[in-house]
């Protein structure tokens, strides 16, 4: 029987998502929200559990220790998207996109990974990575309300940043 994990992670107002071992379908517009993690790896799913409760040095750990133990591909990419997510949660910008960048590389068809990709360019102040990675997270699930909330928050920034740099431009 599998952990079922429905909510997200949240780093400032934009969201950062723990990954699922499931694609998102048209059929199913919202997509699995959470990480489905089986029996046979419960320190991943306490990894998870962990992560969503807020308590994130511990989520990291046991997630850190679940992926050692862990041989299937599609768990290790939840597993790394996750860590993305915690890191970014603590704004250790190199160390979530390492695991970002490992999470998409095992499964590129994950649109949370590339949500938490997002949240990390745009913690780094790299809105157009960001932008690219919503767009390819749309691009896999476009009806996932997620991405478009995450897709605001990153065009708002921008925008932000863009006024601030024409202000300073000007004085």
């Amino acid at each position: 029987m599998a952990l079922l994990l429905r909510s997200h992670l949240g780093w400032l107002a934009l969201v950062v998502a723990l990954a699922s071992s499931q694609p998102c379908t048209a059929a199913e517009p919202e997509g699995i929200s959470g990480t489905v993690l089986g029996g046979e790896n419960s320190t991943l799913a306490d990894g998870a559990i962990a992560l969503e409760q807020g308590r994130i040095q511990e989520g990291i750990r046991l997630t850190e220790q679940g992926l050692k133990s862990n041989a299937d591909p599609v768990k290790a990419a939840v597993g790394e998207s996750n860590l993305c997510g915690g890191y970014a949660l603590l704004r250790d910008w190199v160390h979530a996109l390492t695991h970002c960048n490992a999470a998409i590389e095992l499964d590129p068809h994950n649109w949370q990974s590339f949500n938490n990709r997002a949240a990390v360019h745009s913690g780094l102040g790299q809105y157009d990575l960001a932008l690219a990675d919503l767009h390819t997270g749309l691009g896999l699930a476009p009806g996932a309300s997620l991405l478009h909330q995450s897709l605001a928050v990153v065009e708002h920034n921008q925008r932000v940043l863009n006024r601030r740099e024409r202000t300073f431009l000007r004085s």
